[in-house]
Protein backbone atom coordinates (compact mmCIF):
# COMPACT_ATOMS: atom_id res chain seq x y z
CA UNK A 1 0.00 0.00 0.00
CA UNK A 2 1.52 3.46 -0.83
CA UNK A 3 0.33 5.34 2.25
CA UNK A 4 2.05 8.69 0.36
CA UNK A 5 -0.99 8.61 -1.82
CA UNK A 6 -3.25 10.21 0.91
CA UNK A 7 -0.23 12.43 2.26
CA UNK A 8 -0.79 16.34 1.80
CA UNK A 9 2.68 16.88 0.19
CA UNK A 10 3.56 20.50 1.36
CA UNK A 11 7.05 20.61 2.12
CA UNK A 12 6.56 23.06 4.92
CA UNK A 13 6.96 20.37 8.06
CA UNK A 14 8.28 21.90 11.35
CA UNK A 15 11.42 21.22 13.16
CA UNK A 16 12.33 17.75 14.09
CA UNK A 17 13.27 16.92 17.80
CA UNK A 18 16.24 15.27 17.78
CA UNK A 19 16.04 12.90 20.62
CA UNK A 20 12.48 11.77 18.32
CA UNK A 21 14.84 10.90 15.13
CA UNK A 22 16.81 8.84 17.52
CA UNK A 23 13.62 6.43 18.08
CA UNK A 24 13.85 6.31 14.15
CA UNK A 25 10.41 8.02 14.28
CA UNK A 26 11.26 11.28 12.51
CA UNK A 27 9.87 11.23 9.18
CA UNK A 28 6.97 14.02 8.52
CA UNK A 29 5.00 11.74 6.43
CA UNK A 30 4.02 9.96 10.04
CA UNK A 31 2.21 13.21 11.62
CA UNK A 32 1.06 13.81 8.25
CA UNK A 33 -0.35 10.15 8.39
CA UNK A 34 -2.13 10.46 11.56
CA UNK A 35 -3.41 13.65 10.58
CA UNK A 36 -5.58 11.98 7.60
CA UNK A 37 -6.91 9.39 9.88
CA UNK A 38 -8.08 11.74 11.94
CA UNK A 39 -8.42 15.10 9.93
CA UNK A 40 -10.89 16.55 12.86
CA UNK A 41 -8.09 16.63 15.19
CA UNK A 42 -6.04 20.25 15.74
CA UNK A 43 -2.28 19.38 15.19
CA UNK A 44 -0.43 21.84 17.04
CA UNK A 45 3.35 20.13 16.98
CA UNK A 46 4.68 17.62 14.72
CA UNK A 47 6.33 16.25 17.51
CA UNK A 48 2.77 15.29 19.24
CA UNK A 49 1.72 12.93 16.13
CA UNK A 50 4.70 11.32 15.81
CA UNK A 51 4.65 7.54 15.67
CA UNK A 52 7.64 5.35 17.00
CA UNK A 53 7.57 2.77 14.11
CA UNK A 54 5.46 3.15 10.68
CA UNK A 55 6.17 -0.67 10.59
CA UNK A 56 3.93 -1.57 13.53
CA UNK A 57 1.25 0.50 12.28
CA UNK A 58 0.75 -1.07 8.62
CA UNK A 59 0.64 -4.76 9.43
CA UNK A 60 2.61 -6.32 11.78
CA UNK A 61 6.48 -5.10 12.92
CA UNK A 62 9.47 -6.14 11.21
CA UNK A 63 11.39 -6.49 14.36
CA UNK A 64 11.29 -10.16 13.41
CA UNK A 65 13.29 -11.89 10.27
CA UNK A 66 14.07 -15.59 9.16
CA UNK A 67 16.75 -17.08 7.91
CA UNK A 68 17.21 -18.69 4.32
CA UNK A 69 16.68 -21.84 5.51
CA UNK A 70 13.10 -20.71 6.58
CA UNK A 71 12.35 -18.57 3.51
CA UNK A 72 13.17 -22.16 1.92
CA UNK A 73 10.58 -24.30 3.87
CA UNK A 74 7.91 -21.85 3.41
CA UNK A 75 8.44 -21.51 -0.49
CA UNK A 76 8.42 -25.15 -0.62
CA UNK A 77 5.24 -25.05 1.14
CA UNK A 78 3.74 -22.41 -1.01
CA UNK A 79 4.42 -24.41 -4.03
CA UNK A 80 4.08 -28.20 -3.07
CA UNK A 81 0.45 -28.66 -2.78
CA UNK A 82 -1.48 -31.25 -3.44
CA UNK A 83 -1.45 -30.87 -7.19
CA UNK A 84 1.77 -33.37 -6.70
CA UNK A 85 -0.67 -36.00 -6.76
CA UNK A 86 -2.07 -35.21 -9.85
CA UNK A 87 1.65 -35.66 -11.30
CA UNK A 88 1.68 -39.24 -11.87
CA UNK A 89 -1.47 -38.94 -13.79
CA UNK A 90 0.12 -36.56 -16.04
CA UNK A 91 2.98 -39.19 -16.57
CA UNK A 92 1.19 -41.89 -17.16
CA UNK A 93 -1.58 -39.93 -20.09
CA UNK A 94 0.95 -37.83 -22.02
CA UNK A 95 4.07 -39.82 -21.75
CA UNK A 96 7.22 -39.34 -19.85
CA UNK A 97 9.51 -37.78 -22.57
CA UNK A 98 6.44 -34.73 -23.08
CA UNK A 99 5.75 -34.52 -19.48
CA UNK A 100 9.62 -34.24 -18.26
CA UNK A 101 9.90 -31.68 -20.67
CA UNK A 102 6.49 -29.85 -20.32
CA UNK A 103 7.51 -29.55 -16.15
CA UNK A 104 11.48 -28.14 -16.49
CA UNK A 105 9.67 -25.42 -19.35
CA UNK A 106 7.66 -24.31 -16.83
CA UNK A 107 9.54 -24.47 -13.86
CA UNK A 108 11.91 -22.35 -15.54
CA UNK A 109 9.37 -19.74 -16.51
CA UNK A 110 8.32 -19.70 -13.07
CA UNK A 111 11.76 -18.71 -11.96
CA UNK A 112 11.90 -16.08 -14.42
CA UNK A 113 8.21 -13.95 -12.88
CA UNK A 114 9.53 -14.73 -9.39
CA UNK A 115 12.38 -12.89 -10.13
CA UNK A 116 10.86 -10.06 -11.84
CA UNK A 117 8.55 -9.61 -9.29
CA UNK A 118 11.58 -9.30 -6.57
CA UNK A 119 12.86 -6.92 -8.99
CA UNK A 120 10.28 -4.84 -9.64
CA UNK A 121 9.23 -4.90 -5.78
CA UNK A 122 12.76 -3.38 -5.39
CA UNK A 123 12.05 -0.41 -8.10
CA UNK A 124 9.14 0.28 -6.95
CA UNK A 125 10.78 0.85 -3.42
CA UNK A 126 13.45 3.17 -4.68
CA UNK A 127 10.91 4.76 -7.06
CA UNK A 128 8.84 5.95 -3.53
CA UNK A 129 12.04 7.10 -2.02
CA UNK A 130 12.84 9.04 -4.89
CA UNK A 131 9.09 10.86 -4.84
CA UNK A 132 8.92 10.92 -1.40
CA UNK A 133 12.91 12.83 -1.50
CA UNK A 134 11.69 15.43 -4.08
CA UNK A 135 8.39 16.74 -1.65
CA UNK A 136 10.42 16.64 1.34
CA UNK A 137 11.81 19.55 2.77
CA UNK A 138 14.79 18.36 4.44
CA UNK A 139 16.84 15.45 4.57
CA UNK A 140 15.31 13.55 7.57
CA UNK A 141 16.56 10.26 7.46
CA UNK A 142 19.01 8.46 5.34
CA UNK A 143 17.72 6.19 2.15
CA UNK A 144 18.10 2.85 3.95
CA UNK A 145 16.29 4.39 7.31
CA UNK A 146 13.02 5.23 5.22
CA UNK A 147 12.97 2.07 3.41
CA UNK A 148 12.92 0.13 6.94
CA UNK A 149 10.06 2.75 7.70
CA UNK A 150 8.62 2.67 4.60
CA UNK A 151 5.18 0.41 4.89
CA UNK A 152 4.79 -2.99 3.11
CA UNK A 153 3.31 -3.61 -0.87
CA UNK A 154 1.88 -6.23 -2.19
CA UNK A 155 1.71 -6.96 -5.94
CA UNK A 156 -1.36 -5.68 -5.88
CA UNK A 157 0.66 -2.24 -5.67
CA UNK A 158 3.20 -2.82 -7.92
CA UNK A 159 0.21 -3.60 -10.52
CA UNK A 160 -1.50 -0.36 -10.28
CA UNK A 161 1.84 1.63 -9.84
CA UNK A 162 3.27 0.16 -13.21
CA UNK A 163 0.58 -1.01 -15.40
CA UNK A 164 -2.35 1.40 -14.19
CA UNK A 165 -6.06 0.96 -12.40
CA UNK A 166 -7.17 -1.22 -15.38
CA UNK A 167 -4.61 -3.82 -14.85
CA UNK A 168 -5.70 -3.35 -10.85
CA UNK A 169 -8.70 -4.41 -10.98
CA UNK A 170 -8.04 -7.72 -13.52
CA UNK A 171 -5.23 -8.23 -11.14
CA UNK A 172 -7.23 -7.98 -7.47
CA UNK A 173 -10.54 -9.84 -9.51
CA UNK A 174 -7.84 -12.83 -10.70
CA UNK A 175 -6.15 -12.74 -7.10
CA UNK A 176 -9.61 -13.22 -5.38
CA UNK A 177 -11.09 -15.54 -7.52
CA UNK A 178 -7.69 -17.94 -8.06
CA UNK A 179 -7.32 -17.70 -4.11
CA UNK A 180 -11.42 -18.51 -2.97
CA UNK A 181 -11.69 -21.48 -5.34
CA UNK A 182 -8.52 -22.90 -4.21
CA UNK A 183 -8.95 -22.48 -0.50
CA UNK A 184 -12.50 -24.21 -1.28
CA UNK A 185 -11.08 -27.02 -3.02
CA UNK A 186 -8.28 -27.81 0.05
CA UNK A 187 -11.16 -27.57 2.48
CA UNK A 188 -12.88 -29.82 0.54
CA UNK A 189 -9.67 -32.32 0.20
CA UNK A 190 -8.91 -31.98 4.01
CA UNK A 191 -12.51 -33.03 4.76
CA UNK A 192 -12.57 -35.68 2.11
CA UNK A 193 -10.00 -37.50 3.52
CA UNK A 194 -11.23 -37.25 6.74
CA UNK A 195 -14.25 -38.75 6.24
CA UNK A 196 -12.74 -41.83 4.34
CA UNK A 197 -9.83 -42.22 7.66
CA UNK A 198 -12.69 -41.93 10.61
CA UNK A 199 -16.03 -42.75 9.25
CA UNK A 200 -17.68 -45.59 7.57
CA UNK A 201 -18.08 -45.44 4.19
CA UNK A 202 -16.51 -41.58 4.05
CA UNK A 203 -20.06 -39.95 5.42
CA UNK A 204 -19.19 -37.65 8.19
CA UNK A 205 -21.38 -36.25 9.89
CA UNK A 206 -22.51 -32.85 7.94
CA UNK A 207 -20.26 -29.72 8.90
CA UNK A 208 -17.92 -31.45 11.40
CA UNK A 209 -15.33 -31.78 9.28
CA UNK A 210 -15.05 -28.20 8.42
CA UNK A 211 -15.35 -27.18 12.11
CA UNK A 212 -12.16 -29.36 12.99
CA UNK A 213 -10.45 -28.03 10.02
CA UNK A 214 -11.44 -24.30 11.05
CA UNK A 215 -10.82 -25.25 14.67
CA UNK A 216 -6.42 -25.95 12.85
CA UNK A 217 -6.40 -23.20 10.15
CA UNK A 218 -8.25 -20.11 11.61
CA UNK A 219 -5.45 -19.36 14.63
CA UNK A 220 -2.57 -20.13 12.27
CA UNK A 221 -4.20 -17.80 9.17
CA UNK A 222 -4.14 -14.82 11.71
CA UNK A 223 -0.40 -15.51 12.49
CA UNK A 224 2.27 -13.61 10.55
CA UNK A 225 4.69 -15.82 8.31
CA UNK A 226 7.94 -15.39 10.64
CA UNK A 227 5.37 -16.58 13.55
CA UNK A 228 4.69 -19.96 11.26
CA UNK A 229 8.32 -20.62 9.95
CA UNK A 230 8.58 -23.78 12.70
CA UNK A 231 4.83 -25.18 11.90
CA UNK A 232 5.80 -24.53 8.14
CA UNK A 233 9.05 -26.66 8.40
CA UNK A 234 7.15 -29.19 10.30
CA UNK A 235 5.15 -29.40 7.83
CA UNK A 236 7.47 -28.89 4.73
CA UNK A 237 9.29 -32.47 6.18
CA UNK A 238 5.87 -34.31 6.79
CA UNK A 239 5.73 -33.31 2.84
CA UNK A 240 8.76 -34.56 1.99
CA UNK A 241 8.42 -37.70 4.27
CA UNK A 242 4.76 -38.70 2.71
CA UNK A 243 6.37 -37.90 -1.12
CA UNK A 244 9.58 -40.39 0.23
CA UNK A 245 6.93 -43.01 1.15
CA UNK A 246 5.31 -42.68 -2.00
CA UNK A 247 8.23 -42.61 -4.07
CA UNK A 248 10.26 -45.67 -2.08
CA UNK A 249 6.80 -47.78 -1.95
CA UNK A 250 6.45 -47.29 -6.20
CA UNK A 251 9.66 -48.35 -6.19
CA UNK A 252 10.07 -51.01 -4.09
CA UNK A 253 6.67 -52.30 -5.75
CA UNK A 254 8.35 -52.60 -8.86
CA UNK A 255 10.95 -54.69 -7.40
CA UNK A 256 8.65 -57.24 -5.77
CA UNK A 257 5.06 -57.15 -7.97
CA UNK A 258 5.53 -59.13 -10.96
CA UNK A 259 1.39 -59.89 -11.14
CA UNK A 260 1.23 -61.13 -15.29
CA UNK A 261 -2.12 -58.87 -14.84
CA UNK A 262 0.13 -55.71 -14.31
CA UNK A 263 3.29 -56.05 -16.27
CA UNK A 264 5.25 -58.34 -18.63
CA UNK A 265 8.82 -58.02 -17.21
CA UNK A 266 10.33 -61.34 -16.77
CA UNK A 267 13.10 -59.98 -14.45
CA UNK A 268 12.78 -56.67 -12.01
CA UNK A 269 11.98 -53.80 -11.84
CA UNK A 270 8.35 -55.09 -13.11
CA UNK A 271 7.13 -52.01 -15.51
CA UNK A 272 3.47 -51.32 -16.01
CA UNK A 273 2.48 -52.66 -19.65
CA UNK A 274 2.14 -49.83 -21.97
CA UNK A 275 -1.64 -49.24 -23.30
CA UNK A 276 -0.40 -48.64 -27.04
CA UNK A 277 -4.25 -48.01 -28.08
CA UNK A 278 -6.20 -45.82 -25.67
CA UNK A 279 -2.76 -44.12 -24.76
CA UNK A 280 -3.36 -44.66 -21.06
CA UNK A 281 -0.15 -45.29 -20.03
CA UNK A 282 2.88 -44.34 -22.31
CA UNK A 283 6.52 -44.06 -21.56
CA UNK A 284 7.65 -42.42 -24.63
CA UNK A 285 5.20 -39.35 -26.11
CA UNK A 286 1.31 -39.76 -26.07
CA UNK A 287 -0.09 -36.16 -27.06
CA UNK A 288 -3.93 -36.84 -26.54
CA UNK A 289 -2.87 -36.28 -23.06
CA UNK A 290 -0.92 -33.37 -23.43
CA UNK A 291 -3.72 -30.41 -22.14
CA UNK A 292 -3.64 -32.57 -18.82
CA UNK A 293 0.10 -32.48 -18.57
CA UNK A 294 0.39 -28.97 -19.33
CA UNK A 295 -2.54 -27.58 -16.89
CA UNK A 296 -0.98 -29.55 -14.42
CA UNK A 297 2.36 -28.60 -14.59
CA UNK A 298 1.00 -25.10 -15.31
CA UNK A 299 -0.10 -24.41 -11.51
CA UNK A 300 2.39 -26.92 -9.84
CA UNK A 301 5.38 -23.59 -9.74
CA UNK A 302 2.64 -21.31 -8.75
CA UNK A 303 3.70 -18.55 -6.03
CA UNK A 304 4.44 -15.78 -7.95
CA UNK A 305 1.56 -13.60 -6.18
CA UNK A 306 3.53 -14.59 -2.67
CA UNK A 307 6.54 -13.31 -3.23
CA UNK A 308 6.22 -9.93 -1.17
CA UNK A 309 5.48 -11.27 1.43
CA UNK A 310 7.89 -14.04 1.38
CA UNK A 311 11.04 -10.78 1.09
CA UNK A 312 9.47 -8.99 3.49
CA UNK A 313 11.29 -10.74 6.94
CA UNK A 314 14.50 -10.17 5.25
CA UNK A 315 14.32 -6.46 4.43
CA UNK A 316 17.56 -4.88 4.72
CA UNK A 317 19.40 -7.89 5.91
CA UNK A 318 21.40 -7.14 2.50
CA UNK A 319 23.92 -10.19 2.93
CA UNK A 320 20.83 -12.72 2.83
CA UNK A 321 18.91 -10.67 0.13
CA UNK A 322 21.28 -11.38 -2.21
CA UNK A 323 21.01 -14.91 -2.16
CA UNK A 324 17.50 -15.09 -2.55
CA UNK A 325 18.03 -16.18 -6.05
CA UNK A 326 19.50 -19.02 -5.07
CA UNK A 327 17.19 -19.69 -2.51
CA UNK A 328 14.31 -19.92 -4.54
CA UNK A 329 15.71 -21.29 -7.57
CA UNK A 330 16.63 -24.01 -4.81
CA UNK A 331 12.90 -24.27 -3.77
CA UNK A 332 12.00 -24.21 -7.71
CA UNK A 333 14.54 -27.17 -8.58
CA UNK A 334 13.39 -29.09 -5.78
CA UNK A 335 9.87 -29.17 -6.04
CA UNK A 336 10.49 -29.69 -9.37
CA UNK A 337 12.69 -33.16 -9.11
CA UNK A 338 10.21 -34.41 -6.43
CA UNK A 339 7.73 -34.20 -9.37
CA UNK A 340 9.85 -35.43 -11.75
CA UNK A 341 10.64 -38.21 -9.24
CA UNK A 342 7.13 -38.82 -8.10
CA UNK A 343 5.45 -39.42 -11.45
CA UNK A 344 7.79 -41.13 -13.13
CA UNK A 345 7.84 -44.23 -10.15
CA UNK A 346 4.19 -44.19 -9.49
CA UNK A 347 3.28 -43.91 -12.96
CA UNK A 348 5.88 -46.54 -13.64
CA UNK A 349 4.10 -49.46 -11.26
CA UNK A 350 0.10 -47.91 -11.43
CA UNK A 351 0.48 -47.92 -14.86
CA UNK A 352 -2.92 -47.12 -16.45
CA UNK A 353 -4.51 -47.50 -13.41
CA UNK A 354 -2.86 -44.50 -11.59
CA UNK A 355 -5.72 -42.26 -10.52
CA UNK A 356 -5.95 -38.50 -11.23
CA UNK A 357 -4.88 -38.43 -7.18
CA UNK A 358 -2.40 -40.89 -6.58
CA UNK A 359 -2.55 -41.14 -2.85
CA UNK A 360 -5.77 -43.27 -3.89
CA UNK A 361 -3.81 -45.86 -5.36
CA UNK A 362 -2.35 -46.44 -1.83
CA UNK A 363 -5.94 -46.35 -0.63
CA UNK A 364 -6.72 -49.32 -2.18
CA UNK A 365 -7.50 -52.32 0.03
CA UNK A 366 -5.25 -54.60 -1.29
CA UNK A 367 -2.19 -52.52 -1.89
CA UNK A 368 0.71 -53.61 0.43
CA UNK A 369 3.06 -52.18 -1.95
CA UNK A 370 3.55 -55.30 -4.18
CA UNK A 371 3.91 -57.76 -1.35
CA UNK A 372 1.37 -60.65 -1.31
CA UNK A 373 -0.33 -60.60 1.87
CA UNK A 374 -0.13 -64.56 2.14
CA UNK A 375 3.31 -64.98 2.04
CA UNK A 376 4.32 -61.67 4.36
CA UNK A 377 4.28 -62.01 8.21
CA UNK A 378 1.09 -60.29 9.56
CA UNK A 379 3.67 -57.66 11.46
CA UNK A 380 5.27 -56.61 8.38
CA UNK A 381 1.78 -56.16 6.60
CA UNK A 382 0.96 -53.52 9.66
CA UNK A 383 3.73 -51.23 8.86
CA UNK A 384 3.04 -51.52 5.23
CA UNK A 385 -0.87 -50.83 5.73
CA UNK A 386 0.33 -47.95 8.09
CA UNK A 387 3.12 -46.34 5.71
CA UNK A 388 0.03 -46.91 2.99
CA UNK A 389 -1.65 -44.46 5.44
CA UNK A 390 0.51 -41.77 5.45
CA UNK A 391 0.04 -41.21 2.07
CA UNK A 392 -3.50 -41.28 2.47
CA UNK A 393 -3.38 -38.57 5.19
CA UNK A 394 -1.28 -36.58 3.33
CA UNK A 395 -4.06 -34.21 1.66
CA UNK A 396 -5.37 -33.38 5.03
CA UNK A 397 -2.08 -32.53 6.01
CA UNK A 398 -0.72 -30.67 3.02
CA UNK A 399 -4.00 -28.72 3.23
CA UNK A 400 -3.10 -27.90 6.75
CA UNK A 401 0.10 -26.21 5.84
CA UNK A 402 -1.09 -24.91 2.62
CA UNK A 403 -4.33 -22.85 3.49
CA UNK A 404 -3.11 -20.74 6.35
CA UNK A 405 0.06 -19.47 3.81
CA UNK A 406 -2.60 -18.29 1.21
CA UNK A 407 -5.23 -16.44 3.39
CA UNK A 408 -2.24 -14.85 4.68
CA UNK A 409 -1.78 -13.56 0.91
CA UNK A 410 -5.38 -12.84 0.35
CA UNK A 411 -5.40 -11.14 3.25
CA UNK A 412 -2.99 -8.93 2.49
CA UNK A 413 -3.86 -7.88 -0.63
CA UNK A 414 -7.76 -7.36 0.64
CA UNK A 415 -5.96 -5.24 3.77
CA UNK A 416 -3.61 -2.91 0.44
CA UNK A 417 -7.10 -2.68 -1.29
CA UNK A 418 -9.08 -1.11 1.51
CA UNK A 419 -6.98 1.45 2.45
CA UNK A 420 -6.84 3.88 5.13
CA UNK A 421 -10.24 4.63 5.09
CA UNK A 422 -10.70 1.30 6.88
CA UNK A 423 -8.03 1.68 8.96
CA UNK A 424 -9.62 4.97 10.34
CA UNK A 425 -12.43 3.46 11.41
CA UNK A 426 -10.86 1.29 12.97
CA UNK A 427 -9.12 3.57 14.60
CA UNK A 428 -12.14 5.70 15.56
CA UNK A 429 -14.28 3.32 17.09
CA UNK A 430 -11.15 1.37 18.67
CA UNK A 431 -11.35 5.10 20.81
CA UNK A 432 -14.99 5.59 20.96
CA UNK A 433 -15.77 1.98 22.67
CA UNK A 434 -12.80 2.53 25.10
CA UNK A 435 -11.14 -0.70 23.93
CA UNK A 436 -7.29 0.87 25.22
CA UNK A 437 -7.64 0.86 29.01
CA UNK A 438 -5.39 3.84 29.36
CA UNK A 439 -7.41 5.58 27.18
CA UNK A 440 -10.80 5.89 29.62
CA UNK A 441 -13.14 8.70 27.38
CA UNK A 442 -10.28 10.34 26.25
CA UNK A 443 -10.78 12.47 23.06
CA UNK A 444 -7.90 11.01 20.49
CA UNK A 445 -6.08 15.06 20.40
CA UNK A 446 -6.00 14.31 24.49
CA UNK A 447 -3.92 11.03 24.47
CA UNK A 448 -0.35 10.91 24.77
CA UNK A 449 2.43 9.98 21.68
CA UNK A 450 2.42 6.70 23.06
CA UNK A 451 -1.23 5.77 24.00
CA UNK A 452 -2.05 7.13 20.19
CA UNK A 453 1.13 4.66 18.49
CA UNK A 454 -0.50 1.77 20.82
CA UNK A 455 -3.72 2.63 19.31
CA UNK A 456 -2.90 3.05 15.61
CA UNK A 457 -0.96 -0.47 16.23
CA UNK A 458 -4.15 -2.40 17.95
CA UNK A 459 -6.21 -0.71 14.76
CA UNK A 460 -3.59 -2.51 12.20
CA UNK A 461 -3.29 -5.96 13.87
CA UNK A 462 -7.10 -6.14 13.87
CA UNK A 463 -7.45 -4.57 10.71
CA UNK A 464 -5.55 -7.79 9.52
CA UNK A 465 -7.30 -10.07 11.28
CA UNK A 466 -10.53 -8.95 10.11
CA UNK A 467 -9.69 -8.94 6.48
CA UNK A 468 -7.78 -12.37 7.11
CA UNK A 469 -10.73 -13.87 8.27
CA UNK A 470 -12.77 -13.00 5.30
CA UNK A 471 -10.36 -14.51 3.26
CA UNK A 472 -10.50 -17.42 5.59
CA UNK A 473 -14.28 -17.97 6.57
CA UNK A 474 -16.55 -17.99 3.48
CA UNK A 475 -14.66 -21.07 1.63
CA UNK A 476 -15.04 -23.35 4.66
CA UNK A 477 -18.91 -21.74 4.37
CA UNK A 478 -19.30 -22.48 1.19
CA UNK A 479 -17.86 -26.33 1.63
CA UNK A 480 -20.81 -27.10 3.25
CA UNK A 481 -22.94 -26.73 -0.21
CA UNK A 482 -20.27 -27.17 -2.92
CA UNK A 483 -19.81 -30.94 -4.36
CA UNK A 484 -18.11 -30.24 -7.64
CA UNK A 485 -15.24 -27.90 -8.02
CA UNK A 486 -13.87 -28.97 -11.60
CA UNK A 487 -15.28 -26.98 -13.66
CA UNK A 488 -14.53 -23.74 -11.19
CA UNK A 489 -10.98 -25.00 -10.75
CA UNK A 490 -10.89 -24.96 -14.58
CA UNK A 491 -12.52 -21.65 -15.06
CA UNK A 492 -9.31 -19.94 -12.20
CA UNK A 493 -7.20 -21.60 -14.50
CA UNK A 494 -7.53 -18.09 -16.21
CA UNK A 495 -6.94 -16.01 -13.31
CA UNK A 496 -4.24 -18.34 -12.75
CA UNK A 497 -2.36 -17.32 -16.20
CA UNK A 498 -3.04 -13.68 -15.30
CA UNK A 499 -1.60 -13.79 -12.09
CA UNK A 500 1.35 -16.35 -12.63
CA UNK A 501 2.99 -14.88 -15.72
CA UNK A 502 1.04 -12.35 -17.11
CA UNK A 503 1.54 -9.41 -14.73
CA UNK A 504 4.91 -10.42 -13.88
CA UNK A 505 6.22 -10.14 -17.51
CA UNK A 506 4.53 -7.06 -17.91
CA UNK A 507 5.66 -5.79 -14.63
CA UNK A 508 9.16 -6.21 -15.83
CA UNK A 509 8.52 -4.57 -18.89
CA UNK A 510 7.10 -1.57 -17.87
CA UNK A 511 9.16 -1.56 -14.57
CA UNK A 512 12.39 -1.51 -16.14
CA UNK A 513 11.47 0.42 -19.09
CA UNK A 514 12.76 4.00 -17.87
CA UNK A 515 14.90 2.52 -14.71
CA UNK A 516 17.82 0.86 -15.94
CA UNK A 517 19.84 0.75 -12.64
CA UNK A 518 20.15 -2.73 -11.44
CA UNK A 519 18.22 -3.86 -8.24
CA UNK A 520 19.19 -5.72 -5.42
CA UNK A 521 17.83 -9.16 -7.33
CA UNK A 522 19.78 -8.19 -10.73
CA UNK A 523 21.05 -11.35 -12.90
CA UNK A 524 20.60 -12.83 -15.74
CA UNK A 525 17.10 -13.00 -15.86
CA UNK A 526 16.72 -9.37 -15.83
CA UNK A 527 16.81 -8.78 -19.35
CA UNK A 528 13.76 -7.31 -20.35
CA UNK A 529 13.95 -9.64 -23.90
CA UNK A 530 13.16 -12.31 -21.91
CA UNK A 531 9.84 -11.16 -21.27
CA UNK A 532 8.45 -11.54 -24.78
CA UNK A 533 8.78 -15.03 -25.02
CA UNK A 534 7.05 -15.32 -21.50
CA UNK A 535 4.02 -13.46 -22.56
CA UNK A 536 3.94 -15.72 -26.22
CA UNK A 537 4.10 -18.75 -23.09
CA UNK A 538 1.84 -17.01 -21.51
CA UNK A 539 -0.86 -16.68 -24.77
CA UNK A 540 -0.05 -20.19 -25.81
CA UNK A 541 -1.44 -21.44 -22.28
CA UNK A 542 -3.99 -19.56 -22.29
CA UNK A 543 -5.11 -21.24 -25.81
CA UNK A 544 -4.61 -24.88 -23.86
CA UNK A 545 -7.03 -23.81 -21.01
CA UNK A 546 -9.40 -21.82 -23.35
CA UNK A 547 -9.61 -25.70 -25.20
CA UNK A 548 -10.07 -27.44 -22.06
CA UNK A 549 -13.07 -25.60 -20.77
CA UNK A 550 -14.58 -25.65 -24.04
CA UNK A 551 -14.24 -29.69 -24.05
CA UNK A 552 -15.44 -29.68 -20.77
CA UNK A 553 -18.79 -27.36 -20.92
CA UNK A 554 -19.20 -29.77 -24.14
CA UNK A 555 -19.13 -32.82 -21.82
CA UNK A 556 -21.33 -31.23 -19.62
CA UNK A 557 -24.36 -30.35 -21.84
CA UNK A 558 -24.45 -33.34 -23.60
CA UNK A 559 -24.85 -35.06 -20.37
Amino acid sequence: MDWTLVFDETGEEDAIIPHIMEEHSALPRLSRFVNKIFPDEDVVNIGDHRLVELSSIHYAPYEKSFSLRALYFLSINYILGVGCLGVPYAFARAGFILCICIILVVSFVSFLTVMWVAETGDRYEKAQDRENALTESSKLLSMSERTCLEPRYEVLDLVNYYLGPIHKIIYQFSLVFLMFVGLLAYTQVFCGSIAALFWVNGNAPPGLSQVIFGAIVLPLSCMELDEQVSIQSLMAAARFFAIFVMVAGSIMALLVDDSPERTASNHPPYWAKPDQDGCHMSYFVCYSGFGVAFSTALFSQLFQHSVPGLLRPLKDQHRLINKVPKVFGASLITTCSLYLILGSTASSYFGGNTQSSVNMNFAAKDFYFGFNEEKTHHWSMRILSFMAGIVVIFPALDTISVFPLIVNTLGSNLYAASGPPFLKYISRNLAAFHCMGSMQGQKYSDLSREDRTSLLRHASKLSTIFWRLVAAVPPLVTSLWASDLSFSLLLSSIAGLYVAFFAPALLQLFSSQNDLEKTMFSGWYSSRILAYPVIAFALFSLYVVLSQIDDTWKIMHSQ
